[in-house]
């Protein structure tokens, strides 16, 4: 494996480290707050997650293009420390705002519990804001090492503070502070790590940033219209329903977050090679990784979708049990993720479609989860999600046609993705007999699982779904991680 692969998959682990301890912190705090406790928590950070895209504007992903491009250590320094300088503005403007909307947000949200705890989280911003552009800097700097530190960090910063503060107190309120003091140690590893890039220069010298934000704002304007079209169900579900039901909703209402980090690793590798222009290598080469994708997502899919109830039960609680209604509509749109449809259209240079089809996203999402929110209640807004998601494809897929002139059968090998589909719905149907038998959900998802997995992949193996290629490089990947840890020993 190159150098370039080996810090892509130090990336990619540390961020799969980060969703495992995430999940974790979310479990245990099911365990140890009530539902409404957790719903108040969980609408704390929609709204960080929310205002602060809109805050940014892309002005984090904007140091991945500027650095690259600085002449010396000299214009390196100076595109940082003006960005560090914007982003902290940002950052107060966000905390004064909340500490000043708290009222109207919380009634909003028909929380009135959200009026005192926004007052503690308005420092949040504060902190977080800088956090969150460390990591670009360094990987500006070609530095992703010191950026995975920095998420390993980060992470323990997390686990410790707030479920230590949750096991000892099991109290909202000292949970936000433990979630303020983790984001502060964070900042502060930040501040002095950068100290060095910023000390030297004029804290309100602001000469040339006007560039960098003709680049980022049509980036942030992207990532708005993306995250609120992600992000939109639960703030209608806030809305229309209790604190209490938010929770449950938002137990269940998502995809699940490892597929989209396996996406994004997938991309980073593809997209330089998808920019060479050539049609018919693009289509080898983007149909190569949906065929692998396939082997990964529809299995993942159909056992997440057949566990469903036991899986929230055992790591929620029963409490939590209804959240499975959610979990498996959502589920529907996961068989999409064997392909990243815009990645096509970046290599061809037409972003402006991709946007436009975001924001197609996004007001079809808000029409459709207004109507099946009053038609249906919570699964509505679940099911109006989904169905997008699908017509976004579609849409998709007739540009690449109409527009680009692509020939889909070209990128999409759909006699293989068949098979594996068909493969997938074998291991499905002969499992489903243990579920049925076995009323220990543990027991029952252990050797659902494991037949699962021996069905999958001798039916794989004998359809030509799995491959010796495809073998090889599992075998491959795992002597280079072995390796690996001998080297470190």
């Amino acid at each position: 494996m190159s150098d370039l692969s080996k810090q892509a998959g130090i990336l990619s682990a540390t961020e799969f480290f980060r969703f495992f301890i995430k999940t974790i912190i979310g479990i245990a705090l099911a365990r140890l707050i009530t539902p409404s406790e957790l719903g108040s928590y969980r609408q704390l950070f929609l709204i960080y997650s929310t205002f602060s895209t809109f805050l940014l504007l892309g002005i984090p992903q904007s140091i991945l293009y500027f650095l690259p491009r600085c002449k010396n250590q000299q214009e390196q320094n100076k595109i940082i420390s003006q960005t560090i300088n914007v982003v902290s503005f940002l950052a107060l403007g966000f905390a004064i705002s909340i500490y000043l909307l708290r009222g109207l947000i919380a009634d909003k949200f028909s929380n009135p519990n959200l009026d005192s705890l926004l007052l503690l989280y308005a420092i949040y911003p504060l902190f977080m804001f800088i956090t969150q552009l460390y990591s670009s800097i360094m990987l500006g700097l070609k530095a992703p090492l010191r950026a995975a530190k920095f998420t390993v960090f980060a992470i323990f910063c997390d686990l410790f503070l707030i479920l230590g503060v949750a096991y000892w107190t099991r109290n909202l309120y000292y949970i936000v502070w433990a979630v303020v003091a983790s984001a502060f140690l964070q900042w502060l590893y930040a501040r002095i790590k950068l100290w060095h890039y910023h000390r030297s220069q004029a804290p309100w010298d602001f000469s040339g940033f006007r560039v960098q934000l003709a680049y980022s704002i049509p980036l942030g304007l992207s990532s708005i219209i993306g995250m609120l079209s992600v992000q939109l169900d639960k703030f209608m579900i806030s809305g229309f329903f209790s604190p209490e039901q938010f929770a449950v909703f938002s137990v269940g209402a998502m995809e699940l977050p490892l597929i989209g980090i396996l996406s994004n690793s997938v991309n980073s590798i593809l997209l330089p090679h998808l920019s060479s222009g050539n049609p018919a290598e693009m289509g080898t080469l983007y149909s190569g990784a949906v065929r692998k994708n396939a082997l990964i997502v529809f299995p993942i899919t159909a056992l997440f979708y057949l566990f469903a109830e036991p899986l929230m039960v055992f790591l929620y609680g029963a409490v939590y049990a209804d959240a499975a209604i959610y979990f498996k509509i959502y589920l529907f749109a996961l068989p999409l993720r064997i392909a990243t449809y815009g990645i096509i259209f970046q290599a061809f240079g037409k972003t402006k479609i991709i946007m436009l089809n975001s924001l197609f996203v996004l007001i079809a999402n808000f029409a459709l989860n207004y109507l099946l929110i009053l038609k249906m209640g919570m699964k509505g807004a679940a099911l109006a999600t989904v169905i997008v998601t699908w017509l976004s494809v579609i849409v998709y897929l007739v540009q690449m046609k109409s527009i680009l002139k692509l020939k889909l059968k070209d990128y999409f090998p759909l006699e293989k993705i068949a098979k594996t589909l068909f493969v997938t719905m074998i291991s499905s149907i002969i499992i489903i007999p243990v579920i049925r038998l076995i009323h220990i959900p543990l027991l029952s998802m252990f050797l659902g699982g494991v037949i699962f997995l021996m069905v999958y992949l001798l039916t794989g193996r004998w359809f030509g779904v799995i491959l010796n290629y495809d073998l090889q490089t599992i075998v491959s990947l795992g002597k280079d991680i072995l390796r690996s840890i001998d080297k470190r020993k």
